[in-house]
């Protein structure tokens, strides 16, 4: 592959660009149909997605939306020359330099983490999460005797919010509150309700008092919080810290699997 490449933003002509590394036709097809619709209607700027090109193909794109809280997510080509895969993620971090918060996030589902370039392109590695995924079709959990459905008012309830670090929780739309508690003491905290995605859950294991951690309550809480879930939804993604052991435990216990390794990097 030749080492000489281009870096442009996309145009309404080169919007097929957009989706050429997308790695089953069809779908590309689709996302392509969608794209061309957003773009004719004026909802989507193609301006938005920088193409890394070199020899007449694409070896990188990347939308860069205008919300600062969503992390920059680019594909790449693993065999990406690494002066041309440097300057594409230094070209991003230049379009959001206005807007310092802003990350850039490489998932190892969509691309090969590439630390060194990212590095050199001005990145500073930030920090690193771990996606996992439970099917809960057919999958029996019984529920544990010690968790009920609580409300932030209910006695005790306000206090562990407050210990654990949420004293402003309140529960979305479709969202309930539990509490696993032994003699009356709230012990630990999650939440359950609709996900991000048709049929998929959401959970937020608040977490385990202080106190009370290394004794099993936050996995029995997550086992729980998946039962209630199985009533109503096919599945659940949910992500921790990399470093974060005992959450990873809890999800392999759960019978979660691994879906992605996500490495965050920041500008400054």
């Amino acid at each position: 592959m030749s080492t000489a490449f281009t870096l442009q933003a996309a145009t309404p002509d080169t919007l097929a660009d957009i989706h050429a590394l997308h790695p089953d036709p069809a779908e590309a097809a689709r996302r392509l149909s969608v794209t061309q619709e957003r773009v004719r209607a004026g909802q989507l700027d193609p301006a938005r997605f920088l193409l890394l090109r070199a020899d007449g193909a694409v070896l990188g794109v990347c939308f860069v939306g205008p919300n600062a809280r969503v992390p920059l997510f680019p594909t790449y080509r693993a065999d990406t020359p690494a002066g041309a895969l440097t300057a594409f993620l230094r070209e991003l971090r230049r379009r959001v330099s206005d807007t310092p918060d802003r990350q850039l996030l490489l998932d190892d589902t969509l691309v090969t983490p590439r630390p060194a370039e990212a590095v050199q392109a001005g990145w500073v590695p930030d920090s690193q999460h771990v996606i996992y995924r439970t099917d809960l079709r057919g999958r029996p959990h019984a529920p544990d005797p010690d968790v009920t459905a609580v409300s932030p008012d209910d006695p005790g309830v306000a206090e562990a919010l407050r210990e654990l670090g949420r004293p402003d929780w309140e529960a979305a739309e479709g969202w309930t509150l539990h509490a696993l508690r032994r003699e009356g003491q709230v012990l630990a905290l999650g939440a359950t309700g609709p996900g991000g995605r048709p049929g998929e859950a959401g959970l937020d294991l608040i977490g385990v008092r202080p106190a009370q951690r290394g004794r099993g309550y936050g996995a029995r809480l997550h086992a729980h919080l998946l039962g209630v879930a199985a009533q109503t939804f096919a599945s659940h993604t949910g992500g921790t810290d990399a470093g974060n052991h005992a959450m990873r435990r809890t999800f392999e216990r759960s019978g979660s699997v691994l879906l992605s390794t996500q490495q965050y990097y920041r500008q400054h």
